[in-house]
């Protein structure tokens, strides 16, 4: 049974007295997501795409889209290689506070960077299988994006654990649980709609709270199919 509410409550209670380091990491990575942003933003602006468009001259979209392609495609790797590193040392804090009512330091986000490589492959590995399911249609593409969603958890659980093998038991404990995931994602978006008029700020508290209702949706998602027998605890050290 998939219990989102249950989920939601705990979080609060995780984070309760403990919300310093969680704020910090959403901080550092807005951070860095903001300097990728405004990366493409100038590559934009330099293309001259805007103002071609402007124009409506197809010639001159054309050309700007041309010089805009490779340098916004780059960036746009770039940005998925470090976001993923960056989202599995997130995902390592979150794991320890759903564990343990002990402290988490910042040390434990930077050890979190030594999983750099699992967190590349996994990334890669994801934008393609979504990426090839989107060429059908759009939905088929979001319905694969939930069901590879547990695979960064799993790959930050289970050090031994392949990256494609990580994949296929996602795909195994979120099977019949999709649209639970999609509905508890959703049930954020009135806070997120808020958060706009906060500037922002209120995301501070906001992507901690989410994160951590997240880790405890993949918690019970992977005891479920272990008791069900969907998976056996030996797969998951392979």
């Amino acid at each position: 049974m998939f219990e989102r509410k249950k989920y939601k409550s705990f979080a609060k209670k995780q984070l309760a007295g403990r919300w310093s380091i969680p704020v910090f990491i959403t901080v550092i990575v807005s951070i860095v997501s903001l300097i990728f942003s405004r990366i493409q933003s100038v590559q934009i602006k330099n293309s001259g795409y805007m103002d071609a468009a402007l124009s409506g001259d197809i010639d001159s979209i054309m050309l700007s889209w041309q010089t805009m392609a490779f340098p916004m495609f780059s960036s746009s790797f770039i940005e998925m290689i470090v976001m993923s590193v960056f989202s599995i040392a997130t995902i390592g804090v979150y794991l320890k506070m759903s564990r343990s009512p002990e402290p988490v330091h910042f040390g434990d986000f930077v050890e979190g960077f030594n999983n750099w490589a699992r967190a590349i492959l996994g990334a890669l590995w994801q934008a393609l299988w979504v990426f090839l399911w989107s060429l059908l249609l759009f939905i088929p593409g979001i319905i694969k994006s939930i069901a590879y969603s547990q695979m960064f958890y799993l790959i930050v659980e289970y050090k031994d654990l392949s990256v494609t093998k990580a994949m296929k038991i996602s795909m195994k404990i979120t099977n019949g649980h999709k649209w639970d995931l999609f509905v508890m994602h959703l049930s954020f978006l009135g806070w997120l709609i808020l958060s706009v008029f906060t500037l922002g700020i209120l995301d501070l508290w906001l992507v901690p709270y989410m994160n951590m209702t997240y880790v405890n949706a993949y918690h019970a998602l992977l005891k479920e199919a272990i008791e069900n027998g969907v998976i056996k605890p030996e797969d998951l050290s392979e």
